[in-house]
């Protein structure tokens, strides 16, 4: 299992960032996982945030974001990106996770959903403005201003697509719909 950004092609951090930021998706460059702590890429010296700029500094801009994964050092950045106006993230319990990706409407409307191996919850990436709260023991609204690390990201384990955003025809879906299928399964499930 790799244990930090070296296991991935220095390209590939670059050119997600990019993507990313040509989506509307702020980002800003994250820290690796070494030897079970946070280090910055460029130097391996520990760091105390997984995110290297503020969060305030994510950003679209590309000039900007080609200089920051473009920096010379041992290592490339993780991407990450700051919940918000784009993207804003719902966390789903794993025994939700498979009967919303099962449902016929998400079947024709998907979003970008992520997931870290081991973890029992996936993100399911949403356009907002989210409701403070999701009526649901299975899922909740993750805040605005939360780094969310995004693939190829490489934490404790590797960062993944559940559903790329690619699949999703580069669309977030709007976070009532996804809500309202939320509501509509629990409902079913407790009647």
């Amino acid at each position: 299992m790799p244990t930090s950004t070296q296991d991935i092609e220095p390209p590939a951090t670059l050119h997600a960032a990019l993507r990313y930021a040509e989506l509307g998706w702020p980002v800003v460059p994250g820290a690796i996982w070494k030897d079970g702590h946070f280090v910055d890429p460029a130097t391996e010296q520990p760091v105390t945030s997984p995110c290297l700029r503020s969060i305030e500094a994510s950003t679209t801009d590309a000039d900007l974001v080609q200089e920051w994964w473009s920096t010379p050092g041992l290592h490339q950045p993780n991407v990450f990106t700051t919940t918000g106006p784009e993207p804003g993230a719902i966390a789903v319990a794993e025994s939700l996770v498979m009967a919303l990706a099962d449902n016929p409407w998400f079947a024709t409307f998907p979003t970008p959903v992520l997931a870290f191996p081991n973890m029992p919850i996936a993100y399911f990436l949403v356009r907002p403005p989210l409701p403070s709260v999701i009526m649901s023991d299975h899922a909740r609204v993750m805040d605005a201003g939360m780094p969310m690390p995004l693939p190829p990201s490489v934490l404790e384990t590797p960062v993944l697509w559940l559903v790329t955003p690619e699949r999703a025809g580069n669309v977030l879906v709007p976070d009532d719909a996804l809500a309202d299928l939320i509501h509509s399964y629990e409902k079913r499930k407790s009647a």
